[in-house]
């Protein structure tokens, strides 16, 4: 069995913009950017003690109320061939996240050739007519 190299996979600058995808050997693979909305909770104190303003959405000039903040991270899914991520039940995907960075990256590259090593993925494969029923 071939371990998954980094040089096979996109990195932190990509991944910032895009999803990436692969396969090998029966398993595929996802690294792609999670966004999570979070309340604001330092701005809402900052708020509460006087100390700034509600921000203002650029579009309606009407005050946020309930600002939030972003927070990324990076989620890596592994799955049987032979269908897309989008075509697979979520059953039949393993998921992990790991910090948005190119240590999370390494971290993520190092779980899916563990998830390689240790799944039967030829066995977990989907057959094509697995295709009528999705």
């Amino acid at each position: 069995m071939k371990l998954i190299e980094a040089t096979e996979i996109m990195h932190i600058a990509f991944l910032k913009k895009e999803t990436f995808a692969g396969s090998s050997e029966g398993m595929r693979y996802r690294f792609s950017k999670v966004v999570y909305k979070d309340p604001d909770t330092e701005l809402l104190k900052k708020i509460e003690a006087g100390e700034a303003d509600y921000p203002v959405d650029k579009k309606t000039g009407e005050k946020i109320m309930n600002p939030i903040k972003e927070r990324y991270t990076l989620g890596v899914w592994v799955w049987p061939e032979p269908f897309s991520y989008e075509k697979t039940p979520e059953e039949k995907k393993i998921f992990k996240e790991f910090d948005f960075k190119e240590d999370g990256v390494m971290e993520g590259l190092r779980w899916i050739n563990e998830q390689k090593q240790s799944h039967d993925w030829g066995e977990l494969s989907m057959s094509w007519k697995d295709w009528k029923e999705l």
